[in-house]
Protein backbone atom coordinates (compact mmCIF):
# COMPACT_ATOMS: atom_id res chain seq x y z
CA UNK A 1 0.00 0.00 0.00
CA UNK A 2 1.21 3.48 -0.98
CA UNK A 3 0.96 6.29 1.02
CA UNK A 4 1.31 10.02 -0.02
CA UNK A 5 1.16 13.89 0.66
CA UNK A 6 -0.39 16.69 -1.06
CA UNK A 7 1.39 19.68 -2.68
CA UNK A 8 -0.09 22.29 -3.53
CA UNK A 9 2.12 25.39 -5.26
CA UNK A 10 1.42 29.25 -5.72
CA UNK A 11 -0.95 28.55 -2.77
CA UNK A 12 0.61 30.73 -0.14
CA UNK A 13 2.28 27.80 1.43
CA UNK A 14 5.87 28.53 2.14
CA UNK A 15 8.46 26.21 0.14
CA UNK A 16 10.52 25.50 3.18
CA UNK A 17 7.73 24.16 4.81
CA UNK A 18 6.63 22.04 1.94
CA UNK A 19 10.10 20.48 1.66
CA UNK A 20 10.20 19.90 5.14
CA UNK A 21 6.71 18.35 5.00
CA UNK A 22 7.97 15.99 1.97
CA UNK A 23 10.69 15.00 4.06
CA UNK A 24 9.21 14.05 6.92
CA UNK A 25 6.72 11.78 4.89
CA UNK A 26 9.34 9.82 3.69
CA UNK A 27 10.78 9.25 6.89
CA UNK A 28 7.71 7.97 8.29
CA UNK A 29 6.92 5.40 5.15
CA UNK A 30 5.23 7.91 2.81
CA UNK A 31 6.45 7.69 -1.29
CA UNK A 32 4.25 9.62 -3.27
CA UNK A 33 3.77 13.25 -3.95
CA UNK A 34 0.43 14.34 -5.59
CA UNK A 35 0.14 18.02 -7.31
CA UNK A 36 -2.40 20.01 -8.92
CA UNK A 37 -1.80 22.03 -12.04
CA UNK A 38 -5.30 23.10 -12.92
CA UNK A 39 -5.99 25.15 -9.23
CA UNK A 40 -7.90 28.49 -10.17
CA UNK A 41 -6.46 29.97 -6.71
CA UNK A 42 -3.08 29.31 -7.40
CA UNK A 43 -0.28 31.73 -8.70
CA UNK A 44 1.14 30.47 -11.89
CA UNK A 45 4.11 33.09 -11.89
CA UNK A 46 5.51 31.01 -9.41
CA UNK A 47 4.20 27.30 -9.26
CA UNK A 48 6.99 26.12 -12.16
CA UNK A 49 9.89 27.39 -9.93
CA UNK A 50 8.62 25.71 -6.89
CA UNK A 51 7.64 22.22 -8.64
CA UNK A 52 11.38 22.19 -9.92
CA UNK A 53 12.55 22.50 -6.38
CA UNK A 54 9.75 19.53 -5.23
CA UNK A 55 10.16 17.74 -8.28
CA UNK A 56 14.54 17.18 -7.20
CA UNK A 57 13.53 16.28 -3.57
CA UNK A 58 11.20 13.82 -4.88
CA UNK A 59 13.95 12.45 -6.99
CA UNK A 60 16.57 12.53 -4.24
CA UNK A 61 14.16 10.90 -1.77
CA UNK A 62 12.51 8.32 -4.58
CA UNK A 63 9.34 9.09 -4.41
CA UNK A 64 6.90 9.31 -7.38
CA UNK A 65 5.08 12.49 -8.13
CA UNK A 66 1.51 12.66 -9.38
CA UNK A 67 -0.14 15.56 -11.27
CA UNK A 68 -3.38 16.51 -11.90
CA UNK A 69 -3.94 18.05 -14.76
CA UNK A 70 -6.21 19.71 -17.65
CA UNK A 71 -6.85 20.73 -20.83
CA UNK A 72 -6.42 24.34 -19.13
CA UNK A 73 -3.31 23.85 -17.44
CA UNK A 74 -1.24 22.68 -20.24
CA UNK A 75 -1.73 26.58 -21.14
CA UNK A 76 -0.85 27.49 -17.96
CA UNK A 77 2.18 25.72 -18.43
CA UNK A 78 3.04 26.56 -21.72
CA UNK A 79 3.04 22.58 -22.56
CA UNK A 80 1.78 21.03 -25.46
CA UNK A 81 -0.40 17.92 -24.11
CA UNK A 82 1.67 15.87 -26.90
CA UNK A 83 4.71 16.90 -25.94
CA UNK A 84 5.13 14.32 -23.06
CA UNK A 85 8.96 14.23 -23.65
CA UNK A 86 9.15 17.28 -21.60
CA UNK A 87 6.49 16.42 -19.06
CA UNK A 88 8.69 13.87 -18.18
CA UNK A 89 11.58 15.82 -18.36
CA UNK A 90 9.77 18.24 -15.78
CA UNK A 91 10.08 15.13 -13.11
CA UNK A 92 6.65 13.46 -13.46
CA UNK A 93 5.65 10.49 -13.13
CA UNK A 94 2.05 9.84 -13.46
CA UNK A 95 -0.52 12.00 -15.50
CA UNK A 96 -3.66 12.64 -13.42
CA UNK A 97 -6.20 13.37 -16.14
CA UNK A 98 -9.23 15.34 -14.41
CA UNK A 99 -11.83 16.14 -16.76
CA UNK A 100 -11.68 16.99 -20.32
CA UNK A 101 -9.94 14.14 -22.30
CA UNK A 102 -11.49 11.74 -24.46
CA UNK A 103 -11.19 7.86 -23.82
CA UNK A 104 -9.19 7.89 -27.07
CA UNK A 105 -6.81 10.38 -25.81
CA UNK A 106 -6.77 8.64 -22.66
CA UNK A 107 -5.75 5.30 -24.70
CA UNK A 108 -2.89 6.90 -26.59
CA UNK A 109 -1.18 8.29 -23.53
CA UNK A 110 -1.63 5.08 -21.95
CA UNK A 111 0.60 3.37 -24.53
CA UNK A 112 3.22 6.53 -24.44
CA UNK A 113 6.59 5.59 -24.42
CA UNK A 114 7.80 7.96 -22.01
CA UNK A 115 7.03 5.35 -18.59
CA UNK A 116 4.64 7.85 -17.84
CA UNK A 117 1.42 6.53 -15.72
CA UNK A 118 -2.11 7.64 -16.67
CA UNK A 119 -4.52 8.22 -13.70
CA UNK A 120 -8.26 8.59 -14.50
CA UNK A 121 -10.92 9.89 -11.87
CA UNK A 122 -12.19 6.62 -10.08
CA UNK A 123 -15.07 8.49 -8.77
CA UNK A 124 -16.52 10.01 -12.27
CA UNK A 125 -15.76 6.01 -14.39
CA UNK A 126 -18.71 4.65 -15.29
CA UNK A 127 -19.15 0.87 -17.96
CA UNK A 128 -20.02 3.59 -20.16
CA UNK A 129 -16.53 5.21 -19.91
CA UNK A 130 -14.35 1.78 -20.39
CA UNK A 131 -17.06 0.32 -23.24
CA UNK A 132 -16.05 3.49 -25.27
CA UNK A 133 -11.88 3.07 -23.67
CA UNK A 134 -12.17 -0.46 -24.99
CA UNK A 135 -12.36 0.64 -28.62
CA UNK A 136 -8.80 1.96 -28.21
CA UNK A 137 -6.76 -0.65 -27.28
CA UNK A 138 -5.74 0.85 -23.99
CA UNK A 139 -2.67 -0.42 -22.07
CA UNK A 140 -4.45 -1.07 -18.78
CA UNK A 141 -1.03 -2.15 -17.00
CA UNK A 142 -0.12 1.81 -17.33
CA UNK A 143 -3.83 3.09 -16.03
CA UNK A 144 -4.39 3.69 -12.78
CA UNK A 145 -6.76 5.52 -10.65
CA UNK A 146 -7.29 7.98 -8.14
CA UNK A 147 -10.79 9.18 -6.51
CA UNK A 148 -11.28 12.75 -6.58
CA UNK A 149 -11.15 15.24 -3.09
CA UNK A 150 -14.20 17.70 -2.58
CA UNK A 151 -13.19 21.11 -0.62
CA UNK A 152 -17.05 21.90 -0.39
CA UNK A 153 -18.59 20.67 2.68
CA UNK A 154 -21.71 17.64 1.90
CA UNK A 155 -20.61 17.20 -1.88
CA UNK A 156 -17.79 14.01 -0.75
CA UNK A 157 -19.38 10.52 -2.23
CA UNK A 158 -20.78 8.08 -0.26
CA UNK A 159 -18.99 4.72 1.04
CA UNK A 160 -21.95 3.04 -1.24
CA UNK A 161 -20.83 4.54 -4.62
CA UNK A 162 -17.41 4.76 -3.72
CA UNK A 163 -17.32 0.62 -3.19
CA UNK A 164 -19.83 0.33 -6.82
CA UNK A 165 -16.80 2.66 -8.67
CA UNK A 166 -13.89 0.42 -6.89
CA UNK A 167 -15.96 -2.54 -8.28
CA UNK A 168 -15.59 -1.48 -11.74
CA UNK A 169 -12.52 -0.40 -11.73
CA UNK A 170 -11.39 -3.82 -9.94
CA UNK A 171 -12.61 -5.62 -13.12
CA UNK A 172 -9.54 -3.60 -15.44
CA UNK A 173 -6.94 -4.74 -12.83
CA UNK A 174 -6.55 -1.04 -12.15
CA UNK A 175 -4.66 0.51 -8.94
CA UNK A 176 -6.71 2.72 -6.86
CA UNK A 177 -6.12 5.55 -4.75
CA UNK A 178 -8.63 7.89 -2.15
CA UNK A 179 -7.92 11.33 -0.32
CA UNK A 180 -7.96 11.87 3.51
CA UNK A 181 -8.44 15.29 5.19
CA UNK A 182 -6.13 16.74 7.78
CA UNK A 183 -8.00 18.36 10.69
CA UNK A 184 -5.10 20.61 11.48
CA UNK A 185 -3.97 22.02 7.98
CA UNK A 186 -6.92 22.40 5.65
CA UNK A 187 -6.27 23.54 2.57
CA UNK A 188 -7.85 27.60 1.13
CA UNK A 189 -9.93 29.36 -0.02
CA UNK A 190 -13.07 27.05 1.87
CA UNK A 191 -10.91 25.31 4.39
CA UNK A 192 -13.45 22.27 4.86
CA UNK A 193 -10.74 19.79 4.46
CA UNK A 194 -10.03 17.53 1.61
CA UNK A 195 -12.01 14.31 1.78
CA UNK A 196 -12.80 11.67 -1.06
CA UNK A 197 -15.48 10.34 1.56
CA UNK A 198 -18.37 12.73 2.82
CA UNK A 199 -18.14 10.91 6.70
CA UNK A 200 -14.22 12.27 6.68
CA UNK A 201 -14.52 15.08 6.88
CA UNK A 202 -14.10 15.52 10.52
CA UNK A 203 -12.52 12.28 11.68
CA UNK A 204 -9.07 12.20 12.54
CA UNK A 205 -6.57 11.40 9.24
CA UNK A 206 -5.63 7.91 11.10
CA UNK A 207 -9.00 6.48 11.55
CA UNK A 208 -9.98 7.72 8.09
CA UNK A 209 -7.20 6.04 6.63
CA UNK A 210 -7.83 3.34 8.31
CA UNK A 211 -11.15 2.98 7.00
CA UNK A 212 -9.91 3.58 3.36
CA UNK A 213 -7.42 0.20 4.15
CA UNK A 214 -10.58 -1.63 5.74
CA UNK A 215 -12.18 -0.94 1.92
CA UNK A 216 -9.36 -2.15 0.33
CA UNK A 217 -7.58 0.97 -1.56
CA UNK A 218 -3.99 0.64 -2.75
CA UNK A 219 -2.97 4.27 -2.11
CA UNK A 220 -3.88 6.72 0.51
CA UNK A 221 -3.07 10.49 -0.06
CA UNK A 222 -3.49 13.74 2.58
CA UNK A 223 -5.99 15.68 0.20
CA UNK A 224 -5.05 18.94 2.34
CA UNK A 225 -1.10 20.59 1.88
CA UNK A 226 -0.60 21.13 5.48
CA UNK A 227 -1.04 18.03 7.92
CA UNK A 228 0.52 18.01 10.87
CA UNK A 229 3.76 15.97 12.37
CA UNK A 230 1.30 13.83 14.78
CA UNK A 231 -0.81 13.13 11.27
CA UNK A 232 1.69 11.89 8.88
CA UNK A 233 3.31 9.81 11.78
CA UNK A 234 0.05 7.99 12.76
CA UNK A 235 -0.95 7.22 9.07
CA UNK A 236 2.98 6.34 8.16
CA UNK A 237 2.35 3.83 10.78
CA UNK A 238 -0.35 1.85 9.51
CA UNK A 239 0.78 -1.57 7.93
CA UNK A 240 -0.12 -2.85 4.81
CA UNK A 241 -3.16 -4.09 3.55
CA UNK A 242 -4.12 -5.04 7.32
CA UNK A 243 -7.39 -3.56 9.73
CA UNK A 244 -5.98 -1.86 12.89
CA UNK A 245 -8.02 -2.22 15.88
CA UNK A 246 -7.25 -0.27 19.17
CA UNK A 247 -7.82 -2.72 22.18
CA UNK A 248 -8.34 -2.25 26.00
CA UNK A 249 -6.88 -4.86 27.47
CA UNK A 250 -9.02 -6.50 30.75
CA UNK A 251 -6.44 -9.23 31.36
CA UNK A 252 -2.51 -8.60 30.55
CA UNK A 253 0.37 -11.49 30.90
CA UNK A 254 2.58 -13.01 29.45
CA UNK A 255 0.59 -14.94 27.13
CA UNK A 256 -1.77 -12.15 26.40
CA UNK A 257 1.05 -9.68 25.23
CA UNK A 258 2.44 -11.89 23.05
CA UNK A 259 -1.34 -12.44 21.06
CA UNK A 260 -1.42 -8.78 21.10
CA UNK A 261 2.23 -7.87 19.59
CA UNK A 262 1.47 -10.54 16.96
CA UNK A 263 1.86 -8.50 13.14
CA UNK A 264 -1.05 -9.37 11.21
CA UNK A 265 -3.96 -11.62 12.03
CA UNK A 266 -5.93 -13.33 8.96
CA UNK A 267 -9.57 -14.07 9.18
CA UNK A 268 -10.92 -18.36 8.26
CA UNK A 269 -11.59 -18.57 4.83
CA UNK A 270 -14.91 -20.32 6.29
CA UNK A 271 -15.72 -17.26 8.41
CA UNK A 272 -17.87 -18.03 11.21
CA UNK A 273 -21.24 -16.13 11.96
CA UNK A 274 -20.91 -14.66 15.40
CA UNK A 275 -16.75 -14.27 15.81
CA UNK A 276 -14.11 -13.38 13.78
CA UNK A 277 -11.66 -16.28 14.35
CA UNK A 278 -7.69 -15.73 13.62
CA UNK A 279 -6.40 -18.04 12.02
CA UNK A 280 -2.78 -18.40 13.23
CA UNK A 281 -4.19 -18.30 16.40
CA UNK A 282 -3.36 -21.58 18.22
CA UNK A 283 0.10 -21.92 16.51
CA UNK A 284 1.04 -19.31 19.23
CA UNK A 285 1.01 -21.58 22.12
CA UNK A 286 3.97 -23.59 23.23
CA UNK A 287 3.27 -27.35 23.54
CA UNK A 288 4.26 -26.95 27.49
CA UNK A 289 1.36 -23.98 27.81
CA UNK A 290 -1.46 -24.03 29.20
CA UNK A 291 -4.57 -20.99 29.43
CA UNK A 292 -6.20 -21.68 32.80
CA UNK A 293 -9.95 -19.95 32.90
CA UNK A 294 -9.82 -16.62 34.16
CA UNK A 295 -12.34 -13.67 33.47
CA UNK A 296 -15.05 -16.23 31.72
CA UNK A 297 -17.99 -13.28 31.44
CA UNK A 298 -20.38 -12.20 29.18
CA UNK A 299 -19.00 -11.08 25.67
CA UNK A 300 -20.12 -8.26 24.12
CA UNK A 301 -19.62 -7.31 20.03
CA UNK A 302 -15.94 -5.94 19.94
CA UNK A 303 -14.95 -8.34 22.99
CA UNK A 304 -11.55 -10.49 22.25
CA UNK A 305 -11.40 -13.74 23.85
CA UNK A 306 -9.09 -16.77 23.93
CA UNK A 307 -10.53 -20.41 24.51
CA UNK A 308 -9.01 -22.04 27.70
CA UNK A 309 -7.92 -25.79 28.41
CA UNK A 310 -11.45 -26.26 28.80
CA UNK A 311 -11.51 -26.00 25.28
CA UNK A 312 -9.65 -28.69 24.63
CA UNK A 313 -7.55 -28.54 20.98
CA UNK A 314 -8.93 -25.38 20.31
CA UNK A 315 -6.90 -23.85 23.59
CA UNK A 316 -5.23 -20.61 22.70
CA UNK A 317 -7.83 -19.73 19.78
CA UNK A 318 -8.34 -16.03 19.58
CA UNK A 319 -11.65 -14.42 18.63
CA UNK A 320 -13.23 -10.71 17.95
CA UNK A 321 -16.92 -11.53 19.10
CA UNK A 322 -19.46 -9.75 16.38
CA UNK A 323 -22.48 -10.14 18.52
CA UNK A 324 -23.62 -10.56 22.31
CA UNK A 325 -22.82 -13.95 23.62
CA UNK A 326 -23.33 -15.49 26.89
CA UNK A 327 -21.05 -16.15 29.46
CA UNK A 328 -18.69 -19.12 28.46
CA UNK A 329 -16.36 -20.67 31.36
CA UNK A 330 -13.88 -22.06 28.09
CA UNK A 331 -13.66 -18.80 26.88
CA UNK A 332 -11.85 -15.77 28.71
CA UNK A 333 -12.25 -12.73 27.90
CA UNK A 334 -8.98 -10.30 27.60
CA UNK A 335 -9.96 -7.24 26.48
CA UNK A 336 -12.09 -5.01 23.98
CA UNK A 337 -12.08 -3.44 21.07
CA UNK A 338 -11.88 0.28 21.32
CA UNK A 339 -15.14 2.22 20.93
CA UNK A 340 -14.70 4.40 18.22
CA UNK A 341 -12.84 1.59 16.00
CA UNK A 342 -16.04 -0.87 15.91
CA UNK A 343 -17.02 0.17 12.79
CA UNK A 344 -14.09 -1.34 11.62
CA UNK A 345 -14.98 -5.06 12.49
CA UNK A 346 -18.36 -4.64 10.05
CA UNK A 347 -15.46 -4.53 7.28
CA UNK A 348 -14.15 -8.20 8.16
CA UNK A 349 -14.80 -10.91 5.82
CA UNK A 350 -13.01 -13.86 4.61
CA UNK A 351 -9.18 -13.65 4.63
CA UNK A 352 -9.51 -10.55 5.82
CA UNK A 353 -6.43 -8.95 8.08
CA UNK A 354 -6.38 -7.14 11.05
CA UNK A 355 -3.92 -6.51 13.84
CA UNK A 356 -3.93 -5.22 17.38
CA UNK A 357 -2.38 -2.02 18.78
CA UNK A 358 -3.09 -1.96 22.65
CA UNK A 359 -4.33 1.52 24.18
Amino acid sequence: MGKGISVFLGMGYSLESILKNIELSKENGFDRIFTSFHIPEANYDIVLEEFGKVSKLAQKLNMKIIADISPNAYKLLEIDKDDLERVKALGVDVLRLDFGYSEEFIANLSRNKFGLKVEINASTVTDRFFEELEKYSPNYKNIQACHNYYPRKNTGISETLFIKKNQLLRRYGIRISAFIPSLSGRRGPIYEGLPTLEAHRYLEPYTSARHLVALGVDDIFFGDGNPSNDEIVSVGAIKDRCIELRVLLSMKNYITERYMDFPCYTNRTDCAADVVRAVESRSLLTNNEIIQAVNCVNREKGCITLDNEGYMRYMGELQIIMKALPQDDRVNVIGKVFEGDLFLLDYINEETRFYFKTI
